[in-house]
């Protein structure tokens, strides 16, 4: 799981942070007990917080407040803020160990929540693992809820819609778009094709990037352009260097295919690839656990259809938290506003038509970024003062 501001879906997320990969430690043969999920009917809808560009779900844990949980496939377990756990009394019943894949791991205690309320939907006795996401999240995430609770349910995603979709039913292997995944992984694992190289891969709701690669791929596929420093990734147990390249041929999965995506290469080598939410957006993902089957359905944009009325996109990505530290652009998007308007990666957005950043939250980003405002970019290029206009 990954967060950015990512003004490509004119919403706006702090930080750069990791998959909760689970993967057990201290309590060696530790398997969450995801609890029960219920709903009346046979389907729920689950809204998705619109000021962010993540699938992040209010959630009610008892007490009446809503508090941001963020709906990931690529976590293993549930997590919880400590500082939540603690002052709502859940004892902790074990201990076990949670990080990125490939990469160190943390201490998690291990606390059972009797209940949680969502939209239409309630989770009876789910395990989550505590850790400080508040913190880590810089203040905009109290709890993952992993793929594992919809175990026995269709669950969709419609990143675009601003929706998940929980149902009753199962996918059959017949019908289009589907793609068996491997079960023995706590994370949705799939092979995808990248310029002719099969790649183990993880379907991530939690990551906003686009396709994330093994570094030491980079020396063997084929590439338009040598790869680049990118942003670091600050990922649980540590970060971890991009660097961003075009690939020379084409990425295919479930009969769809993206010819000469922008690719990143992470390093430490997670050891398998990564599809975020930028790709993601593209598709209605529906996934069967009890049957082990992913169903990718493209998404379809023009005149009258859903995405005809919403929010402006500009295509950039920033790294950084509003509210009193820097902006900086960590990417941006070919053929975006962002693209156009001249923005570049490495700049640091100062201020907004006259104002600082830090005065700015992250819902007034969102809004603004995602409206016809005109746009008025104070910027720092390599330590020098620069202006960038959107209309």
């Amino acid at each position: 799981m990954k967060f950015s501001v990512d003004g490509l879906a004119a919403r706006v997320v702090a930080i750069a942070l990791a998959v909760l990969a689970g993967q057990p430690g201290l309590a060696r043969d530790y398997v969450p007990d995801h609890g029960d999920f219920r709903f009346s009917g046979d389907t729920v809808v689950l809204p998705l917080v619109e000021q962010s560009t993540h699938p992040i779900v209010h959630v009610d844990i008892g007490d009446g407040a809503q508090r941001a949980f963020i709906v990931d496939t690529g976590a293993g377990v549930n997590v919880i803020d400590s500082s939540i756990a603690a002052s709502s009394g859940y004892e902790a019943t074990g201990e076990t160990e949670i990080g990125a894949p490939g990469g160190p791991q943390i201490a998690a205690r291990i606390v059972k929540v009797p209940v949680l309320h969502l939209d239409g939907a309630t989770i009876i006795d789910a395990e989550f693992v505590t850790m400080d996401l508040l913190e880590f999240s810089g203040g905009q995430v109290q709890g993952v809820l992993g793929v594992g609770l919809f175990r026995e349910h269709l669950v969709t995603f419609d990143l675009r819609g601003r929706k998940i979709v929980v149902s009753n039913g199962r996918l059959r292997a017949n019908q289009a778009g589907i793609v068996p995944y491997d079960p023995s992984e706590r994370q949705i694992a799939i092979e995808i094709e990248v310029a002719g190289t099969s790649v183990p891969t993880h379907i991530d709701t939690g990551s906003m990037g686009g396709f994330t690669l093994p570094a030491d791929l980079s020396d063997s596929l084929p590439l338009s352009t040598a790869p680049q420093p990118g942003p670091a990734a600050r990922l649980v147990g540590g970060e971890r260097n991009l660097r961003i390249a075009q690939l020379d041929g084409a990425i295919r999965f479930a009969g769809f295919s993206h010819e000469n995506p922008t690719v990143a290469f992470m390093d430490p080598s997670p050891g398998s690839a990564n599809i975020g939410g930028q790709v993601l957006a593209g598709y209605l993902v529906t996934i069967d656990q009890r049957n082990n089957r992913l169903q990718f359905r493209a998404q379809r944009e023009g005149p009258g259809s859903a995405d005809s009325n919403r929010p402006r996109r500009l295509g950039i990505r920033f790294r950084g938290v509003p509210g009193g530290k820097v902006l900086t652009v960590a990417g941006v998007d070919p053929g975006s506003l962002g693209e156009a308007a001249g923005v570049l990666p490495g700049d640091v957005l100062v201020a907004i038509n006259g104002r600082p950043t830090e005065e700015y939250s992250m819902s007034d980003l969102g809004t603004l970024f995602g409206s016809s405002t005109h746009l008025l970019f104070g910027m720092e290029r390599a330590g020098k003062p620069h202006v960038i206009e959107i209309p």
